[in-house]
């Protein structure tokens, strides 16, 4: 299980573009395009009978809706991941990761304690380097709410389902 932003289907088109051209350099397993999102926070496998106590903290956010500027593209060596990415974050995506950790860890549930680093996986098992760089046009994302997505693991590559979703209100501390 984990919270993400789940692109609308022209950011989700535009990313995968972007990651077929960075397999033509890099290699790798190309991340399907219904796949991309940008996790929040990462849950990892809970009772379903906690599934209220997840949502009930998801509940307790408040966002404005925002768009986000997916404006760089690069590779982690250490994991052999390409990646697109933010040069600056909204300080609307910093408020509702802030806020929900803050509601995970109020409610029992393991937080992340590493700095968040806002990105969309586009390769995995990426062989060559990919050498930082612009994305020119950055992908805009317009972001008007978060989802809780049950992940199930296949050997051709994990099955997502967004079981629910919490929209941005107008308004919302940010």
């Amino acid at each position: 299980m984990y919270f993400a932003l789940w692109p609308a289907p022209a950011a989700a088109r535009r990313l995968h573009k972007e990651g077929e051209l960075a397999h033509g350099l890099t290699g790798g397993r190309r991340m399907r395009r219904d796949t991309l999102h940008l996790t929040l926070a990462f849950i990892g496998d809970i009772p379903r009978e906690r599934l209220d106590e997840l949502r009930a903290a998801a509940d307790k956010v408040a966002f404005s809706p925002f768009t986000l500027s997916l404006d760089r593209i690069a590779g982690w060596r250490h994991n052999h991941i390409v990646w697109a990415g933010a040069s600056e974050l909204p300080g609307e995506l910093e408020s509702l990761v802030t806020q929900l950790n803050a509601a995970l860890a109020a409610a029992g549930f393991p937080v992340e304690r590493r700095k968040f680093a806002a990105h969309v996986t586009l390769l995995r098992n990426a062989r060559g380097e990919l050498p930082a760089a612009e994305l020119d046009p950055p992908v805009e994302w317009p972001v008007g709410d978060f989802v809780l997505v049950e992940s199930d693991p296949k050997p051709e590559g994990a099955q997502y389902t967004v079981l629910e979703s919490w929209p941005g209100t107008t308004g919302a501390p940010g």
